[in-house]
């Protein structure tokens, strides 16, 4: 039995739940009182009637972009959803505090933040070279990076980014084709667990047209 006693929930921006809206998680950390589940006894966990929390930051399920995650303590049972190890459940929770959002993330959130930003500021000409360089490098990226990097990924940090980024790239310039763009930041959520050459296949045409991802990588593009 796990000795865990604080847990995650990202929520939406206004604080509510992602779900129904209804549960104010920002509400209940400005007053000291306890989130309680709908009223009427609940069914099976997971399901209604239950609050959904996580064990780690990165697995709020239902988590979009942008969020607020707010640190949680759990009043009474908690009980453990078999088919999903990093979810857990309750019926009351005390708000212990309000954390960065980008450790929804991981711990590149916030260059995973920044890359959203940067893909909201695209232009035709540079998603035109984008396309390019990722149509070029897909034959070596392929299917081994591709499925490397979806193995070690949370689902619901990566779905999340996954989506965000495609968002704030079509709002720019209207364009789907977002290959390096959801490549590049893929690839940062889990920069500690996929091999170098991974993270830089996939990382590879974003930073040729745009520049680094992230803090330590080199700066290729004057070389595009």
């Amino acid at each position: 039995m796990s000795e865990q006693t604080l847990f995650f929930k990202a929520t939406r921006p206004d604080g509510t739940d992602f779900y129904t809206g209804t549960v104010d998680y920002a509400a209940a950390l400005a007053s000291g009182v306890p989130v309680e589940a709908s009223p009427g006894p609940p069914g099976g966990f997971p399901g209604p009637g239950w609050l959904h929390l996580a064990t780690v930051p990165t697995a709020c399920v239902g988590m979009s972009w942008p969020c607020r995650l707010f640190e949680v303590e759990p009043v009474g049972d908690v009980h453990h959803d078999e088919d999903h190890p990093h979810k857990v459940g309750c019926r009351e929770v005390r708000v212990r505090r309000e954390l960065p959002a980008h450790e929804a993330f991981g711990p590149e959130g916030e260059s995973v933040v920044a890359l959203i930003e940067r893909a909201r500021r695209l232009t035709l000409r540079e998603v035109v070279r984008l396309n390019a360089a990722w149509d070029a490098a897909w034959g070596a990226v392929g299917d081994a990076e591709w499925g490397a990097a979806r193995g070690a990924a949370g689902d619901a940090a990566w779905d999340a980014a996954w989506d965000a980024v495609g968002d704030a790239a079509w709002d720019a310039v209207g364009d789907a084709e977002w290959g390096a763009a959801r490549g590049a930041v893929g690839a940062l959520v889990i920069r500690d667990l996929i091999s170098a050459e991974h993270y830089t296949a996939l990382t590879g045409p974003w930073r040729q047209v745009i520049g680094p991802v992230h803090p330590d990588d080199d700066d290729w593009s004057g070389d595009a």
